[in-house]
């Protein structure tokens, strides 16, 4: 039998994880077993425990693809911002529409049956943190362009990014999602009044 090729290696990673986060999606993280994921993308039960440990790793996996895309999608966004003010608003927004990804319910469903991990929640710590760096680079380009005033530019961006992820608890309120937009734009009027120049 010939060995598979990275690329035919990395096909089936991807099948396994398109998979599972439909189930995920569909049914929750705790009702969806290793069987089903399976039966669903069609792989060998070996050739799944060969990509993925665990279902935990998996579902891990699939938490970090979602906040790279998320990273991407924001970026590319950028590219029609002509200020760092209006950079702030588009993350702003992509927070606000985190409310909408399928995800998100089978992620808090996943953390809150893993409390008890202090590597997976060192991990989904990790992961929340990603737009950070992002925050860092637009307040530091406001900065620099004296459009947002002198300041320490990572405590700005902590700040933010602990405002914006703190909306997060307004989930669980019946807000529609034109609300929640206007929350987090409001967010960064705010925010912006204490740091223009």
């Amino acid at each position: 039998m010939a060995r598979r090729t990275a690329e035919e290696a990395e096909q089936t990673k991807q099948a396994i994880a398109a998979a599972a986060k439909q189930l995920f999606i569909q049914q929750g993280y705790q009702a969806t077993s290793m069987e089903q994921i399976r039966a669903t993308s069609g792989m060998s039960k070996g050739s799944i425990y060969y990509h993925f440990k665990s279902k935990e790793q998996l579902f891990m996996y699939l938490l970090e693809l979602n906040m790279v895309d998320w990273i991407y999608k924001c970026t590319e966004r950028f590219k029609v911002a002509s200020t760092a003010t209006e950079k702030l608003y588009t993350i702003a927004h992509h927070f606000a529409h985190d409310f909408e990804n399928p995800l998100m319910q089978a992620s808090m469903e996943f953390s809150g049956t893993k409390g008890a991990d202090p590597e997976v929640i060192e991990k989904i710590v990790e992961m929340s943190k990603f737009p950070l760096p992002l925050i860092l680079d637009v307040i530091q380009e406001g900065i620099r362009l004296n459009e947002f005033a002198e300041d320490d530019p990572e405590k700005l961006a902590l700040l933010l990014y602990s405002i914006l992820g703190g909306l997060g608890i307004i989930q669980f309120d019946n807000y529609s999602l034109e609300e929640i937009e206007s929350i987090h734009r409001k967010a960064i009027d705010v925010f912006l009044n204490g740091i223009r120049a």
